[in-house]
């Protein structure tokens, strides 16, 4: 009997933000993907040491697509919110 992993774990990507990780594990979730985070009890050192954000090998091209549609979202988010800040100015 082999001690492999099951879920053939793979990173999806490294964060140094532990709040960005649970984020993104949350998105995964909605999308049934199961995710691991590896490193995310060092929240204390948020910026200092990286997280990773483990996928299963299987699900990887899924959890990438929804990696980028997530960070679209966030970018789009945040450029929504310049203009509303020139005004006020």
């Amino acid at each position: 009997m082999h001690a492999e992993d099951p879920l053939n774990l793979t990173t999806l990507i490294k964060l140094t933000d532990s709040n960005l990780a649970e984020i993104l594990k949350l998105a995964l979730a909605d999308e049934e993907i199961e995710c691991a985070i590896e490193g995310e009890h060092q929240a204390g050192l948020t910026g200092v040491f990286q997280i990773r954000v483990l996928v299963p090998q299987k699900d990887l091209a899924h959890a990438e697509q929804i990696l980028q549609e997530h960070v679209a979202r966030m970018e789009e988010d945040s450029g929504k919110d310049a203009p509303d800040s020139e005004k006020d100015s």
